[in-house]
């Protein structure tokens, strides 16, 4: 009997040990991860030399062309900027005072290469058009860009609300969901979902996080998704049939705008014929009756 009190005992005491082992080791981990990022950064923090001059001087230059910037374009702040290349999808290195100190920067450039191109009073001229052209450019490009993105967006945003409108039906919740989806795909689509997904990880709230969506997206369909998912959660209501009728009617907008390209198609084809195809037909037409009445 006491053998088997003692055997139990050890059984006990075995059972207690390999539940809490796992534990154990994972706060161990957790103490020497610490203490390898403390070291490092202090190591770090010792070995960065200190700001000189040298370091100083493409800053306090970065930081003059921003300044001329905001003079030039006064509508457009920094913040403007910054949303411009968000919907751009641009890399996240490229900042918006990188934007605005590389934009001036080559309005500069275009005037030393007006002057050094040409003499006499045709290098102020083409000094301003090649300023003019610097400066005009690199916002032209963004705006493309930007509307490019949401375009491609747009037509993914119908077959990716019925994939989650089937995959919140299956039971998964809404977080899950954009998980498996933004995994599941690529494009400029998934890179937003995996920006929500990282605002939900560091404690955003969903409300917060679909907002930013819309707001880097700026399209009429990004705006109505995050409405109907947003008042889906202020209502209760289920997610899931407001995501298929809302596929629904993404799907029709976007048969209503083919159509109306293809109807204003004819009339955009009408400046080509008159301007290249009519002179010709004339010509052929014409000449010979001419050349025929002059040999005559």
């Amino acid at each position: 009997m006491i053998i088997l009190l003692v055997a139990g005992l050890g059984c006990l005491a075995l059972l207690g040990f390999q539940l809490v082992r796992p534990r154990a080791n994972a706060e161990h981990q957790r103490r020497a991860a610490l203490a390898a990022v403390r070291s490092t950064a202090a190591g770090v923090t010792a070995a960065a030399p200190a700001p000189g001059p040298t370091s100083e001087l493409p800053a306090r230059v970065s930081a003059l062309l921003v300044r001329i910037h905001l003079k030039l374009w006064r509508k457009q702040s920094q913040d403007d900027v910054a949303a411009q290349l968000r919907r751009a999808g641009t890399s996240r290195r490229l900042t918006a005072e990188r934007f605005m100190a590389g934009r001036v920067g080559l309005m500069i450039f275009g005037v030393l290469a007006g002057f050094m191109l040409v003499d006499g009073g045709r290098r102020i001229v083409l000094a301003i058009v090649f300023a003019a052209a610097a400066g005009y450019l690199p916002g032209f490009l963004l705006s493309r860009a930007a509307t490019r993105r949401a375009a491609r967006i747009d037509a993914e945003l119908p077959h990716f609300v019925d994939q989650l409108a089937i995959a919140i039906e299956a039971g998964m919740s809404f977080d899950a969901a954009i998980s498996h989806l933004a995994d599941a795909n690529d494009g400029p689509l998934a890179d937003e979902l995996h920006r929500i997904l990282s605002g939900l990880r560091i404690g955003q709230s969903r409300r917060a996080a679909v907002r930013g969506f819309a707001e880097r997206v700026g399209s009429e369909n990004a705006i109505a998704f995050a409405n109907a998912v947003l008042s889906s959660d202020q209502l209760g209501s289920p997610l899931a049939g407001i995501l298929r009728s809302q596929a629904a009617d993404f799907r029709h907008r976007r048969q209503m705008y083919a159509e109306e390209r293809a109807q204003k198609a004819p009339v955009k084809m009408l400046f080509p014929i008159a301007i290249f195809i009519l002179p010709v037909m004339f010509v052929v037409i014409l000449v010979p009756a001419f050349l025929g009445g002059s040999v005559l």
